[in-house]
């Protein structure tokens, strides 16, 4: 037997790992790499916290505006408790003058009333009159003297009445205002009270936003750290397989070696590789993978907001047939979390083609099949859509099926 060709040892670490991690590995392997999401991730959750700040400067902002609103009603509150005191002051001045004004008139019709007799008839009677002149003077003069207070005091009176009218007036047009600025004031407060609720709804928001996007960090970042387990445990042991297979491959050697030494004849002939299975006579119709309609090609951007398909979703009737989009051997069948029951074949120039969510399986590990072949039967993909989910991978990573010739061929556009 020929010694192994160098470099067979490394090579055959790296197929085991990718191996391992094809069988094993959960459905975050089939995404983008999980460093960019976890960047990607941060970068939203730092532009969250940026709309976060600015809301709670903005809900500071308007708690201040309401603050100084509430200042300025608890002033114009005061402002009218002073002028109803004012205008029950008023009131009260009103009601004296009244009082003084309507004894001042009583007063006087009692001083006309005494001052009478002096006059022995009318005033015009003792002007003109042949009496004696000199009492009639005397007369007169006692009656001003007499009449003079009260009309002082009555023109005192009227003129308080006149300056209290023009306060009362005042006062009116002071109510008019204030109830005019109590309006805006409570149009304003109104508005800026449904700004404040508004802007305190969003801050919430913002926050519960955060919080979800922070637990999915914190579920990427557990993604990360248990990948990086599975690849440590991978790469163990694809080491520990290919230096088992080495051992096996020396061991061989050394045997064909004595044995072709006894027999001193050449060593035997390795025999030749068996063939692979013909493909499948099938027609280019577009039933593989299924028969049916593309929903979701690769790379739009799927209904949960920035992650993007990295597979193309098929919508079928329930449980259709899903065939092999080239000759491989399944390297997976069985359930999977997220994924469903799931079928993953290995094919030619280090390809691999998963069909997930499937009803029913009719292939199993460690079985060649070739294009067209019957694996599965299509199932749910959501919980109102029946369909089948297809991803095509290079190595371990998502790639445009279009990029895969067999698919082309196959599916075509």
């Amino acid at each position: 037997m020929n010694p192994p060709p160098a470099g067979t040892f490394g090579r055959a670490i790296r197929l085991a790992i990718l191996a391992a991690l094809t069988t094993f590995a959960p459905p975050v392997l089939a995404e983008e790499p999980i460093q960019e999401r976890i960047e990607a991730q941060r970068g939203v959750i730092e532009s969250t916290e940026k709309q976060r700040i600015a809301a709670r400067e903005s809900l500071a902002a308007l708690q201040k505006r309401m603050a100084f609103l509430e200042e300025k009603t608890r002033e114009l509150d005061a402002e009218r408790k002073d002028l109803e005191s004012r205008q029950q002051t008023l009131d009260q001045r009103e009601a004296e003058l009244r009082e003084g004004l309507a004894q001042r008139r009583a007063e006087l019709e009692h001083r006309l009333q005494a001052a009478y007799p002096l006059t022995r008839g009318s005033v015009l009677q003792a002007l003109l009159g042949d009496g004696d002149a000199l009492q009639t003077d005397r007369d007169l003069h006692y009656l001003r003297a007499l009449i003079r207070p009260v009309e002082q005091a009555l023109q005192a009176l009227e003129a308080q009445r006149a300056q209290l009218a023009e306060n009362r007036q005042a006062i009116a047009k002071t109510d008019r205002e204030l109830g005019e600025a109590g309006k805006r004031l409570d149009r304003h407060y109104q508005d800026v009270g449904s700004n404040l609720t508004e802007q305190q709804r969003l801050l919430a928001s913002l926050g519960e936003t955060l919080d979800e996007q922070q637990q999915t960090l914190k579920n990427l970042l557990d993604r990360k750290r248990r990948l990086d387990r599975e690849v440590a445990a991978a790469q163990k042991a694809a080491e520990a397989a290919a230096k088992a297979e080495a051992e096996r491959r020396r061991a061989e050697r050394e045997q064909a070696e004595k044995q072709a030494k006894q027999d001193r004849s050449p060593p035997p002939k390795e025999s030749p590789p068996p063939k692979a299975a013909p493909s499948a006579q099938v027609r280019d119709d577009g039933s593989i993978p299924i028969a049916g309609r593309i929903e979701r090609r690769f790379g739009e951007t799927l209904p949960q907001g920035r992650l993007r398909n990295e597979g193309i979703i098929f919508h079928v009737a329930a449980a259709s047939t899903v065939r092999a989009i080239d000759a491989g051997h399944v390297a997976f069948a069985g359930t999977l979390k997220g994924w469903g029951q799931l079928v993953m074949l290995r094919h030619d120039g280090d390809f691999l083609s998963l069909y997930a969510h499937c009803r029913s399986l009719d292939v199993a590990k460690g079985d060649r099949v070739a294009r067209g072949d019957r694996l599965c039967t299509s199932g749910i993909i959501d919980a109102d859509q029946e369909g089948l989910y297809v991803e095509v991978r290079r190595g371990n990573r998502p790639i445009d099926p279009d990029r895969w010739p067999a698919w082309r061929k196959v599916v075509g556009d």
